[in-house]
């Protein structure tokens, strides 16, 4: 598509809304900027967000209706998300129950999750081309592998010594781990090898969805005896959710992948590892879009996941300053909209080459990241300010 010679305004796409039931004819463009591609990836500068949470619900929606999507991805634990999976196609259980134990690190517990999957379910039930979900993270939090275990000896025959493998594997944590591994509970002995084990069990039963799980707790013990960054470049935990997304693919049409934009991102991420988008780029060429997610204001929400639903997803510290001239989110943020979209590949050349970084935002964390927006996303998702999500209630 060639680049636009005239100002950014050329390249921005007001989003009117962000209720995914008010219809989405301002999400035409993503016709345009998506293609053919069977992989979408879209991605957000922070997680807990109300607004890039409503914005991945209308996306969703609108590859399902528009543009025959199958399936959607979360940065979640890959065991932990066939029970979501069963739910929206219609199997039993509690949708505050499923949401909780079915998707880690919390994202689950809102009320903008809460809506985006009961609208999957209800798609489900009035169509017979269905949306599936699938998680794609290590299992238990990167805490523990006992998830992963479980979900892999639940579609085996049983053997002697499985009680006991699960008994060891469970270490109980739901508490997401530094990188470093700091106090993390100990591997019990034998319990590596004994998965091990398990990884060849499953591969010659012929279940690659088994083999998965088992592999996924294998890369905890892994995390937790060595940490997450097992050599130069490596994320262990981008790592697995490549693999998991090569496996997911053998089985989906079109599928849209949402995570945090420093695992999504085809550029490497702000501590210098390899990314998803930089691992599978290579293969899948063409077949990737990246669209990226950026705020320029707004606390950064963090969670408490012991406190009432109202307070559960709370503004984290004193709001950051506003982005430097030189960042990705400043020059987006010209645009003077609440949230847009902009498609990378019209905005002119000029405006781009003032950019040389991003901000990598986390509640623990505003970094810098040395960036070249188009070597990173084809388009972004912009919000002005961001807001944290809305706690829902572990009853229906």
């Amino acid at each position: 598509m060639p680049v636009s010679t005239n100002s950014i305004a050329d390249a921005v796409f007001p989003l009117r809304t962000l209720d995914p039931e008010e219809g989405d004819a301002d999400l035409e463009v993503l016709r345009d900027i998506i293609g053919q591609a069977r992989v979408v990836f879209l991605g957000e500068s922070a997680h807990f967000t109300y607004e890039f949470n409503r914005v991945r619900d209308r996306v969703l929606r609108f590859l399902v209706r528009e543009l025959g999507f199958s399936a959607f991805v979360l940065e979640s634990g890959l065991p932990e998300g066939i029970t979501v999976d069963r739910w929206v196609r219609g199997g039993p259980g509690r949708l505050a129950d499923i949401a909780r134990e079915g998707i880690t690190y919390d994202f689950g517990r809102c009320v903008e999750m809460h809506e985006q999957l009961s609208w999957m379910r209800r798609w489900n039930a009035e169509h017979e081309r269905q949306v599936g979900f699938h998680g794609m993270d290590v299992p238990g939090w990167c805490a523990s592998p006992g998830p992963g275990v479980a979900a892999c000896l639940e579609r085996l025959p049983t053997e002697p010594g499985d009680r006991e493998l699960l008994l060891a594997a469970d270490l109980g944590s739901r508490t997401a781990l530094p990188p470093e591994a700091v106090g993390a509970p100990s591997v019990p002995a034998g319990l590596a090898d004994a998965i091990t084990e398990l990884v060849g069990r499953a591969d010659a039963a012929g279940d690659a969805l088994a083999g998965q799980c088992a592999r996924g707790a294998s890369r905890v013990v892994e995390f937790l005896e060595h940490g997450l960054y097992p050599g130069t470049g490596r994320n262990l935990r981008n790592e697995v959710m490549a693999e998991n997304l090569e496996r997911i693919l053998e089985g989906e049409q079109r599928i849209l992948v949402a995570g945090h934009n420093v695992h999504l991102q085809r550029a490497p991420s702000f501590d210098g590892t390899v990314s998803i988008g930089g691992l599978l780029a290579p293969s899948l060429n063409d077949d990737l879009v990246v669209i990226g997610g950026t705020h320029a204001f707004g606390h950064l929400p963090d969670l408490d996941p012991t406190a009432p639903p109202n307070q559960r997803y709370v503004a984290a510290g004193p709001e950051p300053p506003p982005p430097p001239r030189d960042t990705l989110e400043a020059v987006l943020d010209t645009a003077g909209h609440s949230v847009h979209l902009a498609d990378l590949h019209r905005v002119p050349e000029r405006v781009l080459a003032a950019v040389t970084t991003t901000r990598a935002q986390t509640p623990q964390q505003t970094l810098s990241m040395e960036l070249a927006p188009r070597e990173a996303f084809d388009a972004v998702c912009h919000v002005h300010t961001i807001h944290p999500a809305r706690g829902a209630e572990d009853v229906p």
